[in-house]
């Protein structure tokens, strides 16, 4: 096993805009057309150049999916011809049905919810995003082509969004800030993509792009407005559109009236090894999409609760909702101040940075509302959140060392493979993972990606995107190659996917 330490990550020039940036007003609909319609939204310090809209940290920038005879991806090249100009009193609010409609849209959500993000992160922290792929612009691609899908992929430097049916996941608020979130936490805590993490670091990566959906919707005045009408503020009521992801594309792909993902549920901690790869409406299954429901509907019970006491201290249900999500950002970014660096995290981890985040930026106002969401959960114990046994969860001091695992002779095909884990380093030595329980954690890990054929195997080089997709549309999520040396290794594919894989969802809608 061996021991590396980083590299300082590289902070490029900002680009310089040709024009005084202006604010200018977008299509926006932060939840889906099937819940609500659009409206106009304004988004600070834009400038245009050559028919593509851009700000400090998003740009317009187009790409083109090829497909082979077989509807397969086989490549994604620049779409320099693609254009969004604005209408002629210089705004980019164009309306739904209208062909510039969903890169408007997509533009807009994305601008939106980046600059909503670094404004708490900043007013907490005094820091800014920095994208993972080491531009000063995120790309936003929204007519990328005609397939079922959505992704970021940081090797391409953004997000990109599909048409599919008589929709597109571009013209879903609630998709665009989901693959933002995507971006977001690469940008924050790049080792979740940088080397093999387990199933719950792929499931929190999805979880994350969900809550962020989540309070981009409640920050929404139009969006608080209606939920308040649905729900009168009481989020635990009944499924909602907030609770449901994705309304548009769940129709699209035959799920019914309740999207593609729900976190109004009451799932329990288990260890995805003991999972199927597919659950169902009551049933975790170990796929990262699936297992993310548990995280989603952890964090939508603390913004029920939130809400609820908001309505108890004399707020209206709409006050009550918008409130909680304001105090929804600052918890969300709270807890990434206090989350593990490395590349293998735990939703256990994550309800303790939770709890960590409240107590340093919140005032500790939610420590006893967490706690209990943790504990129904299974996330943490009675004992860990009373405060009597803290010592038993690690706090890290956000240093990280590199490990070399080699694998075994019954790993089969994977036999000596060569994994790459980060691992982060506690406050307190004496809680620093052993050895063998590092190899332990990896081997584990591989074994569950080599059991859901989530590994490509190479003869060298890297994979294209073209590679990287299944005949179904699913994504890899890491690859084998042989490197300069003649050592084969195993690497993290830094991308992720829509769910829109068959499974046995029993998708029923809910209540507008």
């Amino acid at each position: 096993m061996n021991i590396r330490t980083g590299k300082p990550r590289f902070e490029p020039p900002k680009p310089k805009p040709p024009v005084q940036p202006e604010n200018k007003d977008f299509s926006y609909n932060p939840q889906d057309p099937a819940v609500m319609s659009d409206a106009p939204s304004t988004i600070s310090d834009v400038w245009s150049k050559d028919g593509k809209p851009q700000t400090d940290t998003v740009k317009l920038a187009n790409k083109k999916a090829v497909f082979d005879a077989f509807g397969r991806l086989r490549d994604i090249k620049d779409d320099p011809g693609f254009k969004l100009e604005p209408k002629a009193d210089g705004n980019y609010n164009y309306e739904h049905g209208d062909e510039l409609h969903t890169a408007a849209n997509v533009f807009g959500g994305t601008a939106k919810t980046v600059a909503k993000y670094n404004e708490v992160y900043s007013e907490l922290t005094g820091k800014t995003i920095e994208w993972a792929f080491g531009e000063q612009q995120l790309g936003v691609s929204p007519e990328t082509g005609d397939w079922p899908n959505a992704f970021y992929a940081r090797q391409l430097g953004g997000t990109h969004f599909f048409d599919t049916g008589n929709t597109s996941t571009g013209n879903s608020g609630e998709v665009v800030s989901h693959e933002t979130g995507h971006a977001i936490l690469d940008a924050i805590r790049p080792n979740y993509f940088g080397r093999t993490g387990g199933p719950e670091t792929g499931a929190f990566h999805e979880a994350f792009g969900d809550v962020l959906a989540f309070l981009m919707t409640l920050t929404d005045d139009r969006a608080a407005e209606k939920l308040a009408e649905v729900t009168g503020g009481d989020l635990k009521s009944h499924r909602n559109f907030l609770s449901d992801m994705g309304e548009d594309f769940g129709r699209a792909l035959g799920r019914g009236d309740g999207g593609i993902r729900n976190s109004f549920n009451e799932f329990t901690y288990k260890d995805p090894a003991t999972l199927p790869e597919r659950g169902s409406e009551t049933q975790l299954g170990r796929e990262v999409h699936d297992f993310s429901r548990l995280w989603s509907g952890a964090f939508y019970d603390v913004l029920d609760g939130i809400a609820d006491a908001n309505r108890e201290a004399g707020m209206s249900p709409k006050d009550a909702l918008k409130a909680a999500g304001e105090e929804g950002f600052k918890l969300l970014v709270a807890q990434m101040e206090h989350a593990p660096s490395g590349s293998n995290v735990t939703f256990k981890q994550m309800a303790a940075a939770l709890m960590d985040g409240d107590k340093q930026f919140n005032g500790g106002s939610r420590q006893k509302l967490i706690g209990d969401v943790m504990v129904k959960r299974e996330l943490l114990s009675p004992s860990q959140v009373d405060g009597l046994f803290k010592s038993e969860l690690p706090t890290f001091n956000g240093q990280t060392v590199e490990k070399e695992v080699t694998l075994g002779g019954d790993f089969g095909m994977l036999a000596g493979v060569k994994v790459d884990t980060i691992v982060d380093q506690p406050t307190f030595s004496a809680f620093a993972e052993s050895d063998s329980d590092i190899v332990a954690t990896v081997e584990k890990n591989v074994r569950l990606m080599a059991q859901d054929d989530q590994i490509l195997f190479m003869e060298s080089g890297e994979p294209s995107i073209g590679d990287l997709f299944k005949p179904n549309g699913e994504a890899y999520t890491a690859y084998v190659s042989t490197n300069d040396q003649g050592e084969r290794e195993l690497h993290r594919v830094p991308m992720v996917v829509c769910d829109h894989g068959h499974h046995g969802h029993d998708h029923h809608g809910h209540s507008h």
